[in-house]
This record gives structure tokens, sequence and C-alpha cells, in this order.
């Protein structure tokens, strides 16, 4: 996550999406995985090749949370673009939030401290830039610290902890994608492949979160959310689903 994508429709499924879970009684911690812009992601003239904005929520589906929708539309045109504003907004009541920036060097400690801040909650939400790790980045690779690594996943398990990932989607087809997804979780945490709920919010530009339960009641509590979204008016306006089971 990055300071300068605050307040996008990213942001308006994944807060739309912790606050249905938190309405199942689920305990929430964020972990942004926060970093800042690689040289890569920038022009000549040190303007982002991406442009700030092209992704603020349509007004056709704000519908969906009307008053998140606004307050996330003043921070993103606002000059306090930023993580820190997206928490003091209280979006998520009650949630605890790790926004120390990732690192390459001093990644396990970054890690570790994450692990004990964010203890003792239900579920964790991790949001890197990009997703989970992926072959063709290694770990000591600049480009790690826009990933999550499914060793960090494993110690949230481990804490008894269910885990949310948020993961850009591949060119895969959707079955494959989730389905090779599903399996790396599942190999590294020991949590069934088929234990591993899947939502998808298809708007502007694809955005996939994956929950690992660390027990059967989480995983009812997080099935109850992700069917709340796709059965209501979230689904009904197009901005998020349940992928079908195969």
């Amino acid at each position: 996550m990055q300071d300068r994508y605050a307040g996008d429709i990213g942001d308006f499924g994944k807060i739309g999406l912790l606050k249905a879970l938190q309405t199942q009684g689920l305990s929430v911690g964020v972990n942004w995985y926060r970093v800042e812009p690689m040289d890569t992601e920038k022009k000549e003239d040190g303007t982002y090749k991406q442009e700030d904005g092209k992704y603020l929520i349509p007004e056709k589906l704000q519908v969906c949370d009307a008053s998140l929708a606004e307050q996330l539309t003043k921070i993103a045109k606002s000059n306090n673009r930023s993580i820190k504003s997206l928490e003091k907004g209280d979006f998520i009541p009650n949630a605890r939030y790790y926004s120390e920036p990732v690192t390459v060097v001093g990644r396990d400690e970054w890690h570790k401290r994450a692990l004990v801040l964010l203890k003792g909650l239900d579920i964790v939400f991790m949001d890197p830039d990009n997703g989970m790790l992926v072959k063709s980045v290694g770990k000591r690779s600049a480009k790690s610290i826009k990933y999550t690594f499914y060793e960090e996943v494993a110690d949230y398990i481990r804490q008894k902890q269910s885990v949310l990932i948020y993961n850009h989607r591949s060119r895969k087809q959707e079955d494959a994608y989730f389905r090779e997804l599903s399996e790396k979780l599942g190999g590294i945490t020991g949590v069934p492949e088929s234990r591993i709920l899947k939502i998808t919010f298809p708007k502007c530009s694809v955005r996939d979160y994956l929950a690992v339960p660390a027990s059967d009641v989480h995983r009812e509590n997080i099935k109850a959310a992700f069917v709340s979204m796709d059965q209501g008016i979230w689904g009904k306006t197009g901005m998020c689903r349940m992928p079908r089971e195969r």
C-alpha cells in the first residue's frame, strides 16, 4: 500500500469488506505493508507512470456505502492523501494498525514487530502493493517489499489468527489462479485448500482477497461476511462477487 493511493476504489472495497467482518464479531488488525514509490514507477520528470486519482470511486458505485465513499473521496482529493488519514478516519472502529514501512534489509524484524503489535486480534488484513510473492521475485530483491511472503501468513496462523490477504489478479484463468494460490497457502499454513475463502472486486482494476481461517468459528464468520457482501448492495452493483467453486 502506498500513501498516494489512499481513498481510491481499492480502499472503498477493502474497508467495506473489513467492516463486514467486524459485523460478524471479528476483531480486525491491518498490516498496510506500507511502501514508498520506487524509482521504476516514476517518469523522467519525477511524475508517476500511474496517475494518482485514476481509480477514484465512480458515482454509480458510491451507493454501496455513500458515507464511506464521500469521506474517502475527500481524502483522495486532499493535500493529505495518506495511510495515516485512513487510520484517523476511524472507518474500521477499534481496528489496530501497523504502518511501519516494509524494507528489504531488516524485514524479519519488521515482521516480528507486526506479529507482536497485532497479536490477539481475530483476523489480520495484509495489504501489500501486489499480493503474495511470485516466483520471478526473490526475497532479497528490491521489489520484494511489494509482496507478502507465505511464511509471514503462516506465522499469524500459528498465533491462532485468521488472515485476509490482498492479491492483484494474474493473467491466468480465474479457477486456475485461485487454485494455485490456495494450494500454496494451504501447503505453507497447514490450512486445507478447501477451507480458504475468496472474494473478488472487479471494478476499475481486479482486486482479489483470500481468507485463511485459523478456526472453524472464524471460517463461518468470514464466510458470512463474504456472503453478505456478495448478496447485498455491493454484489448487486457488481462491486464484488464470490468466485464459483468448481
